[in-house]
């Protein structure tokens, strides 16, 4: 039994397991602990954009630096807890409707458009995230843990839209709930 564990283990992709582990955190507990929103989105765009666009040989380069990445933008938030949250809201919000733009085809068929896209949901997200701080946490963090743990897997499109709403919102309620429990402490 142990060697058969040992065998999974061994079998495991540590970047895939790392990349599902922080998407499991920012959908449970994105809002609880801000900081990890913050560092899992810069782990998350820094992983998928090193993976997409830079031809290197060397496998661990994106990993290491989506790792930088995460903790730069964990050491960020801690000394400067409001800008950090709404440049984290405008990444991780115009990160998402790209992403989306991606899958329906917006960005091949209209790059400006998908990027204007991004750019104006974005700094909805940025001012969504500075006026409801709880609120943009959990919706933000769901998205973005939903995104990262379906990214590595290859799924009809349609397929993926669905699963990626369920995840979201699986995440949303989690959150929510906390929340309301944390709240139901303080009264």
């Amino acid at each position: 039994m142990p060697d058969q564990i040992l065998d999974a283990i061994n079998g495991v992709d540590a970047k895939l397991a790392l990349q599902i582990a922080v998407a499991a955190a920012l959908l449970m507990l994105g809002r609880r602990l801000y900081w990890l929103f913050v560092a899992g989105v810069g782990f998350a765009v820094t992983m998928h954009l090193a993976t997409q666009h830079f031809e290197t040989p060397e496998e661990w380069l994106p990993l290491a630096l989506a790792v930088v990445a995460g903790l730069a933008g964990a050491l960020f938030v801690i000394f400067l807890q409001k800008l950090a949250i709404t440049i984290a809201g405008f990444t991780s919000a115009a990160f998402f409707a790209y992403v989306v733009a991606e899958n329906v085809g917006l960005s091949t068929e209209n790059p400006q458009a998908a990027l204007l896209a991004a750019l104006l949901v974005g700094v909805l997200g940025a001012i969504f995230s500075r006026t409801l701080f709880d609120w943009a946490l959990i919706l933000l963090s769901s998205l973005t843990g939903s995104w990262f743990l379906l990214d590595p897997f290859e799924l009809d499109p349609m397929l993926y839209r669905v699963v990626l709403m369920i995840v979201a919102v699986a995440g949303i309620s989690i959150q929510a709930n906390m929340l309301h429990r944390d709240r139901g402490k303080r009264t």
